[in-house]
């Protein structure tokens, strides 16, 4: 008995260390996101966050947009999503050795990450080694599904806080959720 009771505060005090925002210098944060449309529901979100965070933000862009029709679109990235295939993106200048904290964002496309935020996470997946990483993601009524767990599948050498969904069609009227967010898992010195 005394055993169980002992494990059992052990596990309390670990889940209370891990709720605990981490602390970090101002301009050691950056926001790296990928958002479908110019107007995107990420974009609001990744812009939101970058600006509660004093973060540096920057957006992952494919090579080859997708297509500006939203079915089309859907067409053209649920293969790719369930095959995990990786789609080509530009180049993106980001020393991520000049951050402690990153937060990464992507609408949740058929229970995972976009192909577009999973390239640079493949692609970048050495240099995220020690960091600790806040994922969040938008979404049209999926919630979070894969996010974290195919995340961590890619990088398993980062701290990844709790990820966190935000519907798209309220994300705008969100702005406290966001900043409540950012509040939780960072706190900037």
């Amino acid at each position: 008995m005394k055993k169980l009771i002992m494990g059992a505060l052990a596990i309390a005090s670990i889940a209370a260390l891990a709720a605990e925002p981490v602390e970090v210098e101002k301009g050691r944060v950056a926001v790296v996101y990928f958002s479908w449309s110019p107007s995107g529901n990420t974009r609001f979100a990744a812009k939101t966050i970058a600006e509660k965070a004093s973060a540096d933000i920057y957006e992952i862009k494919p090579e080859k947009p997708y297509n500006s029709d939203y079915s089309a679109c859907c067409d053209e990235a649920n293969p790719e999503c369930r095959q995990k295939t990786l789609r080509p993106i530009k180049p993106l200048a980001i020393d991520l050795a000049k951050y402690d904290v990153v937060f990464v964002g992507t609408p949740n496309w058929w229970g995972t990450m976009a192909p577009p935020a999973r390239t640079w996470v493949v692609n970048n997946a050495g240099a995220l080694k020690g960091k600790t990483v806040c994922l969040f993601q938008t979404h049209g009524g999926g919630g979070m599904q894969n996010l974290e767990r195919d995340f961590k599948s890619i990088t398993p050498d980062c701290k990844v806080l709790p990820a966190k969904a935000f519907s798209g069609s309220s994300v705008r009227s969100s702005v406290a959720a966001l900043e409540k967010f950012v509040d939780e898992r960072i706190k900037l010195k």
